[in-house]
């Protein structure tokens, strides 16, 4: 029983410190890019806020590019945040979130390189991320092998795999 009882609480001590690797605030350090077959693409950086109590953010930044992308003529910027509650067990980083806390914006639209304010755009824009493919992958469980070191994160999921950097905080 006493055996039974010390690998438990190994157990647990092992799985506070995996827990403790994690806890903090990563971002992506080079942005995902993906090519659609129209030659528009999407750019996009991830941050994760891991918390102590199992719960987790995602804020995702990006870039749209569209007609036509080669030129970068119309360019859409947003922002997508999701929440909820993440396990991590072994290097198997699950993340559930909470289907009710979604939330998106449009940050700027640029034209031919200058920032324009076209509310039929920015319309548009929001429509597609809050009723797509993005919301629905950001809504959906999600299950990556993660390799944690001080100042490294590598996650290897379903957008690949990405490195991130963990935040630091600026001391006085």
């Amino acid at each position: 029983m006493k055996k039974i009882l010390f690998s438990l609480f190994a157990l647990m001590a092992v799985m506070t410190v995996q827990a403790q690797s994690i806890t903090s605030t990563w971002r992506s350090i080079q942005p995902v890019v993906s090519t659609a077959a129209d030659d528009s693409f999407t750019a996009a950086s991830y941050t994760y806020t891991f918390n102590g109590d199992g719960t987790y953010t995602e804020v995702v930044e990006q870039t749209i590019a569209t007609e036509p992308a080669r030129t970068m003529a119309l360019e859409v910027a947003t922002i997508l945040e999701v929440k909820g509650t993440y396990t991590l067990n072994g290097d198997k980083l699950t993340l559930t979130p909470n289907k009710n806390s979604f939330k998106s914006d449009v940050i700027s639209i640029s034209k031919n390189g200058r920032v324009i304010n076209d509310s039929k755009i920015k319309s548009n824009a929001k429509k597609q991320v809050n009723d797509g493919e993005v919301k629905a992958q950001m809504l959906s469980n999600q299950t990556a092998t993660v390799k944690v070191g001080k100042a490294l994160l590598e996650m290897n999921g379903a957008n690949g795999k990405i490195n991130f950097a963990r935040l630091a905080k600026i001391k006085n």
